[in-house]
């Protein structure tokens, strides 16, 4: 049996970065072309317009309503709120029915604790959904722009190139305001790819900011998620108890200096399962490596079947480790997604 465990987002990281500080070349200067100025200054008045979390920005209570499509395709309802200080001091909190996520943001660590465990999968894009933006840090390298007037209202679309696996992302702006209409971005499979698509409106005013109040996302043109701004508003004092770490959250880092990403260190081929129908098989994981290079709170993110699951599973959970991720030099846990794919050499006649 031919097994092959890919360790995608670490591999490939590990050895650019490994290139990188082998080689102590200069990096070339490369001139921005057009599209890519003019895309960066359609971003850059969008944020300036709408993103209420940049730096210096007041202190402000949100919250909102929201509805999704379940894993059993059932209309499910639920409430958001943030109270955001800064960058470095936020609390969250989302609930579904019983189910209910907090999150903490601290100056190096964020914190999530959900209860029960099993959180809706579509509820966790809550958070991404009332950002808007891509971090400020994000490095997007653009191919087009085109003007759509005939849209209500006229806009401006611009579009970047292509990544590795064929990936596009695409942000569109109102053309007289400035503001930021519609995104799009891949979500990448081990199986496909889809695109995400939210869109966003009814713009209004908060301080010196316009944040839209209704907002809406597709998977592939299907209705996933719909949110309702209901509140937003200053907060002068908020109670310090609030940006305390939950007790039993699971704990990420944050870095704002520079950091590495972990590394395998032993990754052992799973066992092909045996008793399971089909000869191949892909299972993403999502987990996270702690200070100490173990896998922790391991959850399957896209299944390759029953049999599969559990194997690939065990086999990370018992047997996986890792060099942590740093931050300037000192470990911090962080969230890394694997897969593992499954051959079998065995020919069904």
């Amino acid at each position: 049996m031919n097994i092959r465990a890919a360790l995608l987002p670490i591999t490939l990281l590990g050895l650019f970065a490994a290139a990188i500080f082998a080689q102590e070349v200069p990096k070339p200067v490369v001139e921005k072309s057009d599209t890519q100025i003019h895309a960066e200054a359609l971003m850059a008045k969008a944020r300036h317009l709408s993103d209420i979390r940049a730096k210096n920005a007041p202190a402000f209570r949100l919250k909102a309503t929201f509805t999704f499509i379940g894993k059993d395709l059932e209309n499910a309802q639920g409430t958001y709120t943030e109270v955001w200080v800064s960058d470095s001091q936020w609390r969250r909190e989302t609930v579904v029915k019983d189910f209910r996520r907090t999150e903490v943001g601290t100056p190096n660590r964020t914190w999530t604790l959900d209860n029960p465990t099993d959180f809706p999968e579509a509820a966790t894009h809550l958070p991404d959904l009332m950002n808007l933006f891509h971090s400020a840090s994000a490095t997007l390298e653009f191919e087009s722009i085109v003007d759509s007037p005939d849209q209500k209202p006229a806009e401006q679309c611009a579009t970047t190139k292509r990544g590795s696996q064929q990936e596009q992302y695409k942000f569109c702006f109102d053309q007289k305001s400035g503001a930021l209409l519609a995104t799009l971005s891949p979500d990448i499979r081990p199986k496909n790819m889809t695109d995400y698509s939210c869109f966003y409106g009814i713009f209004r005013k908060f301080g010196e900011s316009w944040f839209p109040r209704e907002m809406a996302c597709f998977e592939d043109k299907h209705r996933q998620l719909e949110a309702k701004v209901e509140e937003l508003s200053a907060e002068s004092s908020p109670d310090a108890a609030l940006f305390k770490p939950p007790p039993g959250a699971i704990e990420l880092g944050r870095c704002s200096g520079t950091s590495a990403p972990p590394s395998g260190t032993l990754n052992p081929e799973p066992r092909f399962p045996t008793g399971v129908r089909g000869n191949t098989a892909s299972v993403a994981l999502s987990l996270i490596v702690d200070t100490k290079g173990k896998p922790q709170h391991i959850k399957v993110s896209q299944s390759g079947g029953r049999g599969f699951d559990e194997a690939a599973v065990a086999t990370v959970e018992q047997q996986w480790r890792f060099k942590p991720a740093t931050c300037d030099g000192e470990p911090m846990p962080m969230e890394i997604r694997v897969i593992l794919k499954f051959t079998s050499n065995i020919v069904a006649y």
